[in-house]
């Protein structure tokens, strides 16, 4: 979808184009800016984060939107994963800026069980297999490839397009009014 704004100055009218793309872009370099932030249980701030309150930081700052808005869950990472809205899409279609989600209680876990049967930890895809997340175990944002890991391949549930989704644009269009 493509929203055209308009920017009144002395010499007339400016247009200017906002697409999806535009804002995927916004995401990842919002992101990038979060990298090697320390780790906080529950913090959803640059003063530390944890998965979910990372990913949830960049789409309100850039969107202005909860994204754990009428989701549920055992986690926060739980309500990413069921909100509002977005559609769950594999990793072969995730684009930059998708959330993606991992089956991930501890560092070990591998198998899907009863315990950890909701995603346990989320992060954001950047593009060429490269996603960036907020790792407990290393303390801080980092980044890491699906190509140089066979433990987040083992792990990946599936990823969320929330930026494709017609209202988060139309949300993004009041916002830059």
């Amino acid at each position: 979808m493509t929203v055209i704004l308009f920017y009144k100055k002395r010499i007339g009218v400016i247009k200017k184009e906002i697409t999806e793309q535009i804002i995927r872009e916004k995401i990842i370099k919002l992101i990038l800016l979060q990298k090697n932030i320390i780790y906080k249980k529950g913090g959803h701030e640059p003063d530390g984060f944890d998965c979910a309150g990372l990913v949830w930081y960049v789409y309100n700052e850039i969107l202005d939107i909860d994204i754990y808005e009428g989701g549920f869950g055992g986690s926060t990472t739980g309500k990413i994963l069921t909100s509002y809205c977005g559609k769950i899409i594999p990793l072969e279609e995730t684009k930059k800026g998708d959330i993606l989600f991992f089956h991930r209680q501890s560092k070990d876990e591998y198998e899907i069980t009863e315990d950890n049967k909701y995603p346990g930890h989320c992060g954001i895809y950047l593009g060429n297999n490269r996603f960036i997340h907020c790792s407990g175990t290393k303390g801080k944002v980092i980044i890491n490839n699906f190509s140089k890991s066979e433990y987040w391949n083992k792990v990946f549930v599936s990823s969320k397009d929330i930026l494709s989704d017609p209202e988060v644009i139309k949300v993004y269009q009041k916002k830059t009014r």
